[in-house]
């Protein structure tokens, strides 16, 4: 019985994580912060080749994009880490403080269902 599928049509998909309360209904407002602490995160990357892939990708960095990010920093900042196993790097402090603003309130489902919306209709 778990394992049903659910029919949603993709353009009322927010309308319908709205209504059940996985989203908020005010989660555009919690997503013009994340967008500014993004940009201010942006301009302290390290070299890497993959992190540099993602930001030139012309892409609109996303939750996804996020995850990505901090999962690269681990590996490139993993000398950083104190006596108790915590990183002491800003980057990583930066981008999980965002990963977790995207978290609270589920504001990366809103992001996700929008996009998918936008992408669906311009197909």
């Amino acid at each position: 019985m778990d394992n049903l599928p659910i029919d949603i049509h993709s353009n009322k998909l927010l309308d319908w994580l709205i209504s059940r309360r996985h989203c908020s209904k005010n989660w555009q407002s919690n997503f013009d912060e994340i967008r500014q602490k993004i940009s201010n995160a942006i301009k302290d990357m390290p070299e890497n080749e993959q992190i540099i892939k993602i930001l030139n990708g012309g892409q609109f960095i996303n939750y996804f994009h996020c995850k990505e990010i901090l999962k690269i920093l681990y590996e490139t900042e993993k000398d950083t880490k104190n006596i108790f196993g915590f990183y002491s790097s800003q980057r990583i402090k930066d981008w999980k403080e965002i990963i977790s603003l995207y978290e609270n309130e589920n504001v990366y489902l809103g992001e996700a269902a929008n996009f998918l919306q936008r992408y669906v209709q311009y197909e």
